[in-house]
């Protein structure tokens, strides 16, 4: 491996190490921070000494975290040796904390946390921490057991490798209301929307249709085998591949695009809209149908012509099935 290289994955490490001592106040030991992330000791403290002499010069952002080295029994200690390491703000009156978290930081970091427990499902010291993160966010009522969306995850993961039947109760994304259906989960795939399963069985609509895991209410993994259709890589990489839509929105209401898109990229933009070139999943229409309705009546598509009511039939669908 190059010395780039092997620096980039050391470097890899430091989000996470940051993450880990946000949840430690007091500190931790160096040496098992460094085995928590799988790095070396040494390695580690190069980094973190990189991280530590950046924040010695005025960068300006008051919410960088700041790296301090330290002895337990002693307060400050020398970099190059200290053995214990924590975060801190440059706010002395913001202490780093659960209790000090804003609910919408709390949202993310539990969906952090419920994304790696459906990927460590044994790992029992993440799990206690999600009950303490669902009590803060849900205290009265909520979705029961801690992980509740790791956990479906993980059951549709394992069904998807056991080729099992599963079925769901499902809050519709782009139509309203929920219902009750039998899915053939084919592959789970994490995504900036969070974890989605490609499932059959084919209809006379689609082939593959994708779920989002947040919109799973239910979750029952059946006795029941299935055969997975012939050419379903095919199936799953034509479920997957973007349709190019080019559209003009707010600039107050781009939030939606970065939402419903897959990548977007700025074509032209002034004080009050924006042109932007979006990249959709499928369903387009139906996406992109919502993702109109978020931006507001002086959202528009330019490109292509025949996607350019799909705002209008998002809506007519909504007000029929709230007034019928």
């Amino acid at each position: 491996m190059s010395q780039v290289a092997t620096y980039a994955q050391r470097l890899a490490a430091l989000p996470r190490a940051l993450a880990i001592l946000e949840l430690h106040p007091a500190g931790l030991p160096l040496a098992d921070l460094a085995g928590e992330l799988g790095v070396a000791p040494v390695d580690l403290r190069e980094v973190f000494m990189a991280y530590y002499l950046a924040d010695l010069v005025e960068l300006g952002n008051f919410e960088q975290p700041v790296v301090e080295f330290f002895a337990p029994d002693a307060g400050d200690d020398d970099p190059a040796t200290a053995q214990w390491v924590r975060v801190v703000t440059q706010d002395p009156e913001q202490e780093l904390g659960v209790d000090h978290l804003s609910a919408e930081q709390l949202g993310r970091l539990f969906e952090a946390g419920t994304d790696l427990l459906a990927l460590e499902p044994d790992n029992q010291t993440l799990r206690s921490t999600l009950d303490v993160f669902q009590a803060a966010l849900w205290p009265a009522e909520g979705p029961s057991g801690a992980g509740w969306r790791a956990s479906t995850a993980q059951q549709l993961h394992q069904a998807a490798q056991d080729r099992r039947r599963v079925r769901i109760t499902y809050v519709r994304q782009w139509h309203p209301g929920s219902g009750e259906r039998v899915i053939e989960p084919y592959r789970l795939v994490r995504t900036r929307r969070g974890w989605e399963v490609d499932a059959g069985p084919a209809d006379d609509i689609a082939s593959v249709r994708t779920f989002l895991v947040s919109g799973i209410q239910t979750c029952d993994v059946l006795d029941e085998q299935f055969e997975a259709p012939d050419g379903v890589d095919a199936l799953l990489s034509k479920q997957r591949k973007p349709v190019t839509v080019e559209l003009v929105v707010p600039q107050e209401r781009r939030w939606a695009v970065d939402r419903y898109a897959e990548s977007v990229m700025v074509l032209a933009d002034d004080e009050e809209s924006v042109s932007l070139r979006a990249d959709l999943l499928p369903p387009v229409e139906q996406r992109l149908g919502v993702l109109l309705l978020c931006c507001g009546p002086e959202a528009f598509v330019m490109d292509p012509a025949s996607l350019a009511t799909a705002g209008e039939s998002m809506a007519e669908n909504l007000l029929a099935h709230h007034t019928g």
